[in-house]
């Protein structure tokens, strides 16, 4: 089973694909860590910042308000007016308030948008309020609520919340009679818990940030964020609420007894750059998607020739020789489309060629079989005239039979061979030779020169030889009065055999024999030139072009065939030392 191949589509889509999501990849991890860890340390920053403000102001006002607390303690007009039973008048009210801002001009200042009001309330719930506005914001209903719901609170240090008015906190702080250190009442300062703790930066900045005042003693003051009690008392920067994350962090109001925590939703901190990372992942989505449609178009553009080439070489291996490649519009492909058409030109003219060659080669076949009627009968005749001429003692004539026969039985034996050795070539020569020396006598000579024996195994055309020999004695030399000569030289040079056959006869013209392959033998030639050009021919199909045939004769001056072979070995080697 073969291995499945990977398709260069698919290498494109992934290279194209890795091309944009890698540098995405990549700028997601530095949002991811760098970018995140940056802007970790601006909300540490920030709210350590806030915090800070924070505390500092409200341990700032908180302290202002313990010294109200001892400045009117201390008063000896505040102690008067706490003594007696009856209700302070306005003139006694004012008198007090601005003694109180007297001693609050020599220190820091009260922002009245956080106290609204400094109540002091006697056992008989009989209350004076000291600042100017707290007779407007407060009432009494609220403040003697607030007396009789904290009764047993005194402290300077810790402030109180009251679930029925949650918006405020309260300093709770009895009011002692200095001369017999008995409590005549209480003085209750009320605080606006959104001016205490003013959260507008921060949630400016993170808007889903939470500041919460709480009590050392795990008392939540403000209101509605109990679940962020527990929360309150980790030590860890990252705590849960309610399923989300949050960032934590805390002072103390030194020296009092209460504590800011500061919670900034962790979402809210990453969310610049959660929100970079989704915009970058979207525009890279977008690359991504012009990008594999701008590489389709493109591959599909590309991918159109070379289908058009793939249809063209199933086409050629069909068989259909015809097949050409259009011109294409890149310099590559076009390239590829030239090195095609070169291909199938030249397997057109390679099929042509061995198509000639089949054809040369059925001639032979068929001028052999024709040459071969009834072979049996005229061996067995060619036997009993050999048996006669030994019986009358015969034997010039036994000779002649019997080279006439080994001539007609070697073309048999050989009939479906395309190449025999030199050794059987020359063995058919030299019947031929010994035949037509009966014939002619003295006046014919002929002689074989062999310059190394080891070429008689190296393979030939069959009926290359003894064709031309048979030229020379029959075109050249009986036209001339007196007989001849025939000589064959055969040699080696490099890797090719020569094969020279020289005659003394009348010769011809030779500028009018053309051997090329792809020449057409002129109508009305002579039988001779048209089977030398035959031979030339069928070396050029079996060799190339290399190889083949040189003749050089003239009237009257004899005729010299040089035939150029390469050094092959024979496809049927058949050793006989009568060669």
């Amino acid at each position: 089973m073969s291995k499945r191949k990977i398709s260069l589509v698919s290498i494109a889509i992934a290279l194209c694909c890795a091309l944009v999501l890698v540098p995405v990849i990549c700028s997601v991890l530095y949002f991811g860590t760098s970018v995140a860890h940056r802007l970790e340390g601006n909300a540490r920053e920030t709210a350590s910042f806030y915090i800070d403000q924070i505390a500092t102001k409200a341990s700032g006002t908180l302290d202002t308000l313990r010294g109200s607390i001892y400045y009117l303690m201390s008063d000896q007009s505040t102690q008067k007016l706490m003594r007696n039973p009856e209700e302070a008048t306005q003139s006694e009210r004012l008198a007090v308030e601005e003694g109180l801002n007297r001693a609050f001009f020599l220190g820091n200042q009260l922002d009245q948008s956080t106290v609204t009001g400094i109540y002091m309330v006697k056992d008989n719930l009989q209350y004076l309020s000291v600042l100017r506005g707290g007779i407007y914001l407060g009432t009494s209903t609220r403040v003697t609520h607030v007396y009789q719901t904290f009764q047993d609170v005194n402290s300077a240090r810790d402030l109180y919340v009251d679930p029925s008015y949650p918006d405020y906190c309260y300093l709770i702080v009895d009011y002692i009679d200095l001369d017999s250190m008995i409590s005549l009442g209480k003085i209750i300062i009320e605080l606006k818990l959104e001016g205490l703790i003013d959260a507008t930066y921060l949630t400016n900045m993170y808007h889903q940030s939470v500041v919460m005042l709480r009590a050392s003693d795990g008392r939540i003051l403000s209101s509605d964020l109990d679940a962020f009690a527990k929360a309150a008392s980790a030590q860890n920067d990252y705590v849960e609420v309610e399923g989300e994350h949050y960032y934590h962090t805390s002072r103390q109001l030194s020296p009092s007894r209460v504590l800011i925590d500061v919670f900034i939703l962790k979402s809210e901190i990453f969310e610049t750059s959660n929100d970079a990372i989704k915009i970058y992942i979207f525009f890279a989505f977008i690359v991504l998607l012009l990008t594999l449609s701008i590489g389709s178009v493109a591959a599909y553009r590309l991918y159109k020739p070379l289908r058009q080439m793939m249809r063209n070489i199933d086409g050629l291996a069909a068989g259909d020789l015809t097949v050409r490649m259009d011109a294409t519009p890149y310099r590559e492909t076009e390239q590829m489309s030239a090195a095609f058409n070169h291909m199938a030109d030249h397997l057109e003219a390679l099929f042509a060629e061995v198509y000639e060659q089949g054809i040369l080669l059925r001639d032979a076949e068929f001028r052999l079989l024709e040459s071969q009627i009834r072979p049996h009968f005229i061996f067995n005749i060619l036997e009993l005239i050999n048996i006669r001429c030994l019986e009358a003692g015969q034997n010039s004539i036994c000779r002649v039979v019997s080279n006439l026969a080994q001539l007609l039985r070697a073309n048999i034996t050989h009939k479906h061979e395309q190449t025999i050795s030199f050794r059987e070539e020359l063995r058919y020569v030299r019947y031929y030779l010994e035949l037509q020396k009966e014939r002619f006598g003295d006046s014919l000579t002929y002689s074989i020169d062999l310059e190394d024996l080891s070429i008689l195994d190296y393979s030939i055309p069959k009926l290359t030889i003894q064709p031309l020999v048979e030229n020379s004695i029959v075109h050249g030399l009986e036209p001339k009065r007196g007989g001849g000569a025939v000589r064959i030289g055969i040699w080696e040079e490099e890797d090719a055999i020569y094969i020279r056959i020289t005659d003394d006869g009348v010769g011809f013209d030779a500028s009018q024999l053309t051997l090329d392959i792809h020449s057409n033998t002129p109508a009305g030639a002579s039988h001779n030139h048209i089977a030398l050009s035959n031979i030339a021919r069928r070396i050029q199909l079996l060799y190339g072009s290399k190889y083949g045939m040189e003749i050089v004769s003239s009237p009257g001056n004899g005729t010299t065939i040089t035939v150029t072979v390469p050094a092959l070995p024979p496809h049927a080697e058949r050793k006989d030392d009568n060669a």
